[in-house]
């Protein structure tokens, strides 16, 4: 049942006090930065995608968000890398302070919006570093559009074909009824899920939820301590009411899990080497329950997956960051500071042949 509590943290019972926080490495005040909209970019269609950079370089990192969540969650990274290149991170449709959507949130329609955004604000490539659901928008950006992309770092990312890419090894290291078993509460888990959401759109479509209610806490992303109280704050503002609702529950209806009428595409699309020699880094979470044998096998299918993602490029790399829940950026940001550190770096070595080239041609 891991592919999908992880996707959606808001379904999964959490306990605050086994999240380890680290210290941030940030100024509060740039923190809280986060809690407002900043660059109100529009789109063709006139919607406005709320777009938040900082720091300049020859280099810009775009971040996105996980499941349910939007750029706040970047507030340990976003403003350290920003001391090495432009770091921008955004909105999607509905979330945080970009307009909604009327189209549903499938992932080819969530890519687009970025797309749009990075050709009209960005100007140019980016390094693209996506969490949860997050990170597999970022994969398949790379796959659609690649001359947007010049590298990924993917946080404990989502993953198309989990059970067709790792059933037949799960079987055989847990056996067929574990296996089956498994698979089939991650079926019923994802059927609940999205009748929640959408009793929650029902719910904020005649009031907006009380921020103190069951019902609340049911229907939004639980509360992030590291990111302080004025973040909390503004969560539960916006939080509770149908435009949020409505569009967590438009993307968990249409997401990577939803179905499996876009796996033909995935697998075309995501095989070894697809995005050649981009650097790509794959962080997993660290932290599972090894005595608990469902537990045990999804952190196994995680593993999995992710080497297989990371072996996209030819220089992609997967790493587990010890002692961390699904929020790698909020229990470990030194850890995806790091990962987007060499990414940077591998990126200017990979320039400085071409740049070579011209200044020669110039002479």
């Amino acid at each position: 049942m891991r592919a999908f509590s992880y996707l959606f943290a808001a379904a999964a019972a959490v306990s605050l006090s086994s999240v380890s926080i680290a210290a941030a490495p940030v100024d509060p005040s740039i923190i809280n930065e986060f809690a407002k909209p900043h660059q109100l970019v529009r789109l063709e269609d006139g919607r406005r995608i709320n777009l938040f950079c900082m720091g300049s370089g020859d280099r810009t990192v775009l971040f996105d968000a996980g499941g349910s969540d939007w750029s706040v969650v970047w507030a340990l990274v976003q403003p350290v890398i920003a001391s090495k290149a432009k770091a921008c991170s955004y909105d999607r449709a509905g979330l945080g302070y970009s307009d909604s959507s009327p189209a549903p949130r499938t992932p080819v329609s969530i890519v687009d919006d970025a797309h749009a955004l990075i050709s009209t604000a960005l100007k140019g490539p980016v390094i693209l570093v996506g969490h949860s659901l997050g990170g597999f928008h970022a994969k398949l950006h790379a796959a659609l559009y690649p001359n947007d992309v010049e590298g990924l770092v993917l946080v404990d990312p989502a993953e198309d074909r989990w059970w067709d890419r790792t059933r037949a090894a799960t079987r055989k290291k847990y056996g067929a009824r574990l296996a089956a078993r498994s698979e089939l509460l991650d079926e019923s888990f994802f059927a609940r899920l999205e009748a929640r959401y959408r009793d929650c759109v029902t719910a904020a479509r005649t009031a907006d939820l009380d921020p103190k209610s069951t019902a609340y806490r049911r229907c939004s992303d639980p509360p992030r301590p590291q990111l302080g109280a004025e973040i909390a704050t503004e969560r539960a503002r916006l939080q509770v009411k149908a435009t949020y609702q409505e569009a967590q529950a438009s993307e968990i209806a249409n997401s990577v899990y939803a179905g499996k009428g876009g796996d033909e595409a995935y697998s075309d699309l995501f095989k070894p080497g697809a995005v050649g020699s981009k650097p790509v880094i794959v962080l997993t979470h660290g932290r599972y329950d090894a005595n608990d044998p469902v537990d045990s096998l999804g952190q196994f299918q995680s593993l999995a997956l992710h080497r297989q993602t990371a072996a996209l490029s030819s220089k992609g790399v997967q790493r587990v960051v010890p002692d961390t829940g699904h929020y790698i950026e909020l229990d470990a940001p030194d850890a995806v500071i790091s990962a987007i550190e060499e990414v940077l770096s591998a990126v200017d070595r990979a320039a400085r042949p071409t740049r070579a080239r011209s200044a020669s041609a110039g002479r």
